[in-house]
């Protein structure tokens, strides 16, 4: 009989197999042999399951923020060695985000190719024989040529060429395996859960007796019908933000020959008199948007760095983070599980324009894009929105087809979570009418509404105004009473760039003198359910060349309360004074 455990300790992911039997998992992080091909896409490096390497790679990593590969784009090769003690029915290499393509060969078998940009994606490698096994990866990092719909070169992000959060190997030893149960709330007043048992193996049972158990009491016999079973958690704790209560839960199941333990919290959020509500209550939205990025790691944030930029948002009085703009890490959202902080998940996209649209392929990827992220995020109550597509161009009719697509794709989860986008197309978007929550970004006085000399008094009302706008569109097109966020708002300074006199743009007294103001105004606007400030900390975006829109200074967006090395702008203690000021309950 074997136990697959999946809980967190400290954030991090643990998985460890406790008996002899049907899966298991083998972390494969650390060095690996490595190649790069500068400027060469996956389909320019021939036969790379049978590459020379000459040179070492460290797993996680992104490889153009070393100084060794630093900017380059091109194919990264990567080889390892897995030596197995037993045969196993199937196999499944997990990789937890890459930039841009992966290509993945077992043994020199192809086993699949990935273009979905940092989202956690596997690969089935089939039967394996007991001793050792070559594995290869090549990440294709070139994003200028056409063949990755997912990314394209005017996103304002880095496109990091690397495997981000590592990489392991799921081992199915028995032909029915028990994988994953999915934990969702039905009723938080009374602890009433539904499990649904997630199996590898074609003939996996629909109907079965299981033994669950809740935080290591005793367990009872539960009847799962279609893979399904209602039961109330003993003894249960809800989580939020405030009190991020956790249980564990752990399902056997005797003919699977597994069992599988999850970790999870009970709590229901809804909407409710133009406010986000969790567990019945009101909850003002005060957070940030946060990108993956940091100045040494790219997109391979440590733990240690992911714990510390949740505790600088709740230092700042904040409670929500946005992560911006892809899925987010198991390690980071376990993090927000544990440390009690709310969070918005959302598929990679960017300004996507009525071309990609219309392109079926795109479409496609992004349905998958959002399924995949929805499933691997329902055991974690800090995830309260799931959303997609940044900035689309939401004024054209195709492109609420695939947004009205990628909602009932995401309901058709299950997932707990509310369904929203970020609009810029304010005064024309036609694609909120499904929405739960109505999400818009804007830059007054940076980006449209600039007032005539720049002065304080003006700068309020350009601000109040351009939110008053918005509200009043969105009310009269809609006529209902959704919470409606601001999803993104700030302005750029360069750290350590002063001008207390002048407070010109790009400065940090600017900054901090703007975002007091757009605070104020949007704490002030009572149709408003909250603010996510545009952003948490600098990111780096392209380096030497323009989106069409701007040049960003050293290759980075500097819309950050703080920089990349997390120290702090002026702006970072204007937020925390006005956060403070501001109650929860509003």
């Amino acid at each position: 009989m074997m136990c697959l455990v999946k809980f967190f300790v400290f954030g991090l992911a643990v998985m460890v197999s406790l008996l002899a039997g049907a899966m298991e998992s083998l972390c494969l992080d650390g060095l690996w042999d490595f190649r790069f091909e500068k400027d060469r896409t996956l389909e320019d490096v021939a036969k790379t399951s049978a590459f020379k390497a000459n040179d070492k790679m460290i797993v996680p990593g992104c490889w153009a923020s070393m100084s060794r590969y630093y900017n380059l784009q091109g194919t990264g090769l990567y080889r390892t060695t897995v030596d197995l003690k037993g045969d196993v029915v199937n196999a499944f290499v997990v990789i937890e985000g890459f930039g841009l393509r992966a290509k993945v060969f077992v043994d020199s078998r192809d086993v699949g190719t990935s273009v979905q940009p940092w989202s956690t994606v596997e690969f089935a490698t089939g039967p394996l024989k007991a001793g050792k096994h070559e594995i290869v990866i090549a990440v294709d990092s070139i994003s200028n040529k056409g063949k990755v719909k997912m990314f394209h070169d005017y996103y304002d992000f880095y496109p990091f060429g690397g495997l981000y959060q590592g990489v392991s190997l799921m081992l199915q030893k028995s032909p029915v395996a028990l994988r994953d149960v999915f934990v969702r709330t039905r009723d938080y007043k009374t602890g009433l859960v539904e499990l649904e048992a997630v199996f590898e193996g074609k003939d996996a049972p629909e109907n079965f007796t299981a033994s669950v158990s809740f935080d290591a009491l005793a367990a009872q016999k539960v009847e799962f019908t279609s893979r399904r079973a209602k039961v109330n958690v003993p003894a249960f704790r809800l989580w939020s933000h405030n009190e991020p209560n956790l249980h564990t839960l752990t399902v056997q199941v005797p003919d699977a020959d597994a069992a599988v333990t999850e970790r999870f919290g009970i709590r229901q959020v809804g909407t409710a008199n133009g406010r986000i509500t969790l567990n019945g209550k009101s909850v003002y939205i005060k957070g940030v948007n946060r990108h993956e990025s940091h100045y040494s790691y790219g997109a391979t944030s440590p733990v240690q760095q992911m714990y510390e930029d949740i505790t600088l948002v709740k230092d700042l009085g904040g409670n929500f983070i946005r992560g911006s703009h892809y899925p987010q890490c198991r390690k980071f959202l376990s993090l927000c599980d544990e440390l009690g902080i709310l969070v918005w998940e959302e598929s990679l996209g960017w300004g996507n324009n009525p071309s990609q649209f219309k392109d079926p392929k795109f479409c496609d990827l992004q349905i998958e894009a959002a399924r995949m992220m929805v499933r691997r995020s329902i055991n974690h109550p800090s995830v309260i929105i799931s959303g997609f597509l940044n900035e689309p161009q939401s004024e054209y009719e195709s492109c609420k087809v695939l947004i009205d697509k990628l909602i009932d794709t995401i309901r058709a989860e299950d997932s707990g979570h509310l369904v929203t986008f970020a609009a810029n197309r304010n005064g024309s978007d036609i694609c909120h009418e499904k929405t739960d929550i109505i999400s818009y970004n804007t830059y007054p006085g940076w980006y449209g509404y600039i007032p005539g000399s720049g002065s304080q008094e003006e700068m309020r009302s350009s601000i109040r105004r351009c939110h008053a706008d918005v509200v009043k569109y969105y009310r009269g097109k809609y006529k209902d009473n959704r919470p409606i966020l601001c999803s993104e708002s700030g302005v750029k300074a360069d750290y350590g760039v002063r001008d207390p006199r002048g407070k010109a743009q790009m400065t940090e007294d600017f900054q901090a003198e703007y975002t007091r103001l757009m605070l104020e105004e949007v704490f002030a606007n009572k149709d408003l359910a909250g603010i996510a400030i545009w952003q948490m900390t600098d990111a780096k975006t392209y380096t030497r060349r323009t989106s069409g829109i701007t040049v960003r200074s050293y290759g980075v967006n500097t819309g950050g309360l703080f920089d990349l090395y997390r120290r702090p702008k002026l702006s970072a203690e204007a937020a925390r004074e006005v956060f403070t000021s501001k109650s929860e309950e509003d």
